[in-house]
């Protein structure tokens, strides 16, 4: 009778050593699957703040080459040059080079 008492006392704290474990292994579980949600969100706010400065680059550079085509317009060159006091050159100012 000794024995199955001593028994049944060893197996009840297993069953609360087993608990113990299980408990403490779910709130690892949970913090981890809490921090790992952290970092996803952290890492996506991230993300869209590169493309929204991303989408921001590639506007302006296209707003660029834009003005960069309007200004090396002929007529944008022509009216600039005629503000500087520049004028087409006589035929007796150029001088032609023959590549043999």
């Amino acid at each position: 009778m000794k024995k199955s008492a001593a028994y049944h006392q060893q197996s009840g704290r297993g069953w609360i050593l087993a608990l113990a474990l299980e408990l403490l292994t779910g709130m690892v579980m949970g913090l981890t699957l809490v921090w790992s949600n952290i970092e996803r969100m952290d890492t996506t706010y991230f993300i869209n703040i590169l493309q929204n400065e991303f989408r921001e680059r590639r506007d302006l550079r296209a707003k660029l080459e834009v003005e960069r085509g309007r200004l090396l317009s002929p007529y944008e060159l022509r009216r600039k040059a005629e503000e500087f006091g520049m004028r087409e050159p006589r035929s007796d100012q150029v001088r032609r080079i023959e590549i043999r």
